[in-house]
């Protein structure tokens, strides 16, 4: 193997840690943006409602109404600002905790309410024999976990879980600012407007619809890489198609040496998007390892269909003028 063929073939490897280091880019961001939410996503809405319920019943309305629906809720409390009530039907993002654990979705099932605190959070917390208690109406609810010190997490609130046989649950839900994520938009709206509420769309989403519309730009780049990486593989195949014209080869062993030195390529190129894969998992930050594993496919796809689409293109060329 010549110089100038490992040299394109580098190429191509680059192409793949390019490509993956633009998608750790973009993910990174929108982890930045979903944590500003605590793992809520794009169809979080929030409302307010006047009816005097507790939330007890509003999540037994929604259980009943909507049971394969993913819904998370955060009930803001509204006279103890630090406060955040957590429930889901499914289960979490699960959040980067300094110590212990985030929430999962057995919490919100049993009649006993955990916590998890900010990274600054002071207010009402206790400590008892080397554990960390939240005391609220008199009630001590065990810490599980302390979320990490990141500038867009909330620094000083404290999170409960609630469900419909927890203590949290017996609150008025009219004292609450009732923040609402759903699989499906549509179900958030007719949830509001069965409580006579009139949603809002959070901060946190505007910035994230805003933000992805600057994904273009990592886009546009990634399907330069793609064409890069074809580039330098129809140049492989121009280099041997020269080098075998030199060897006057014919019939079955011209075949037999395309066969084989395609073969050869594809199987390196496949080997180094595999390493591309691991390095890229080791140096970079995925949300979703199934994208990466697909951006490199398709990364790999289009060099190998230059590659053979180039000698396609030149037996029909060369058959057309014979």
């Amino acid at each position: 193997m010549n110089w100038e063929k490992i040299s394109f073939i580098l190429i191509v490897f680059l192409t793949f840690l390019g490509a993956g280091f633009m998608l750790s880019n973009v993910q990174s961001r929108e982890a930045d943006q979903l944590l500003e939410a605590h793992g809520m996503d794009n169809n979080t809405r929030y409302f307010y409602t006047n009816k005097n319920e507790k939330i007890s019943a509003f999540l037994k309305y929604l259980k009943k109404k909507y049971p394969k629906e993913h819904i998370q809720l955060h009930l803001d409390n509204r006279i103890d600002k630090q406060q955040i009530l957590v429930w889901s039907n499914h289960s979490l993002r699960s959040l980067p905790t300094q110590s212990g654990c985030y929430f999962q979705a057995d919490d919100f099932e049993g009649q006993v309410s955990f916590a998890v605190l900010g990274p600054d959070t002071k207010k009402n917390v206790i400590e008892r024999q080397g554990n960390r208690y939240i005391l609220y109406h008199k009630r001590y609810y065990s810490v599980i976990g302390e979320l990490k010190n990141y500038h867009q997490s909330q620094q000083t609130q404290y999170y409960l879980t609630t469900g419909v046989n927890q203590p949290t649950a017996n609150a008025n839900l009219k004292n609450y600012r009732i923040v609402i994520d759903a699989a499906h938009l549509s179900a958030v709206k007719k949830i509001a407007k069965q409580y006579n509420g009139k949603i809002t769309m959070p901060t946190f989403v505007k910035k994230h619809q805003l933000y992805r519309f600057s994904v273009i730009r990592e886009i546009i780049l990634i399907i330069l890489l793609w064409l890069v990486a074809m580039g330098a593989n129809l140049l492989i195949a121009l280099m041997q198609r020269k080098q075998v014209k030199l060897t006057h080869l014919k019939g079955s062993l011209y075949k037999n040496w395309l066969v084989n030195h395609g073969l050869r390529l594809i199987l390196i190129e496949s080997l180094l998007a595999i390493v591309a894969y691991i390095l890229l998992r080791y140096l970079g930050f995925f949300s979703k390892v199934n994208h990466l594993i697909l951006l490199l496919f398709l990364n790999w796809l289009a060099a190998i269909f230059a590659y053979v689409f180039t000698w396609l293109f030149l037996h029909w060329k060369e058959h057309r003028h014979a």
